[in-house]
């Protein structure tokens, strides 16, 4: 592991912009927003509108194979592992750059960011075809897929940590439960302790934080999801991170108690 922020050209350069937004900086946006007249109001307003209309179609989910048509390198299909990113990561990376925008007032450079969002949606949407439309059959490619879901601790390619965070988080039952948000490294053991996942707010700004043990969760080869088994209403009463005391999660107490709630309610 030797890249943990955003490894981009300068012709992405507005995804530098996103890594500034981590998990552990971002509770400084989120009381931003409370502020009203600071914040670029109308494109926050588009950003909500867009991100609802993404949930809704199930953006970036791909028939299996992939692409049907010649895409360009980067839109591989389910095959990237952080050389170009998928659609869907490159448009929530681009989403969290706007939101940065939005909190300091910038209207103009959110909307520019915000256009770059639709410009990829409309692209991945040629390139999948009519079938884009059907939400029933994205649901349909989207549980194929989590069905080829390992566990992570048997996989044995390596990869970089801005291919898993903004990964998805599902249960078995394709319930979205969250989105990885950060990693926490163990420099000791030189290994993943857990990630962490956002549980609601908006573009995961403000929402609370889950920490996940590594060794819980199951991913797809391209890392686009995750799949943690256990169950939605058990998700929602996970202990939580608080932003502003990350020092706390090196409580052995604290990770006892961690430790208790994943092995009571984690399926095996």
């Amino acid at each position: 592991m030797y890249d943990l922020r955003y490894a981009i050209s300068a012709t992405l350069f507005v995804l530098a912009v996103s890594s500034s937004a981590s998990a552990a900086d971002r509770e400084s946006l989120s009381n931003q927003e409370t502020k009203g007249p600071e914040l670029a109001g109308q494109c926050l307003e588009d950003l909500r509108a867009f991100d609802q209309k993404l949930s809704e179609v199930g953006f970036g989910v791909l028939p299996p194979g992939g692409y049907g048509v010649s895409a360009p390198s980067s839109y591989s299909g389910y095959t990237t592992y952080g050389t170009g990113g998928t659609a869907r990561q490159k448009i929530y990376a681009l989403r969290d750059a706007a939101y940065v925008y939005a909190a300091d007032g910038d209207e103009k450079s959110c909307q520019l960011v915000l256009g770059s969002m639709r410009k990829t949606y409309e692209q991945h949407q040629k390139l999948v075809g009519m079938e884009a439309d059907d939400p029933n059959l994205r649901i349909a490619w989207r549980r194929s897929h989590l069905e080829t879901a390992q566990p992570v601790t048997e996989m044995d390619r390596l990869m970089r940590v801005d291919i898993v965070i903004g990964s998805e988080i599902r249960t078995a039952d394709d319930e979205k439960v969250g989105e990885i948000e950060d990693i926490v490294l163990d420099p000791a053991q030189q290994r993943i302790v857990y990630v962490l996942a956002s549980r609601g707010g908006f573009l995961g700004i403000g929402g609370k934080l889950v920490a996940i043990r590594w060794k819980d969760l199951r991913s797809t080869q391209d890392h686009e999801l995750y799949v943690l088994d256990i169950e939605k209403s058990a998700f929602d009463n996970a202990p939580t991170v608080d932003r502003t005391n990350f020092d706390r999660t090196a409580d052995m107490g604290w990770r006892q108690e961690l430790d208790r709630f994943w092995d009571q309610n984690v399926k095996q």
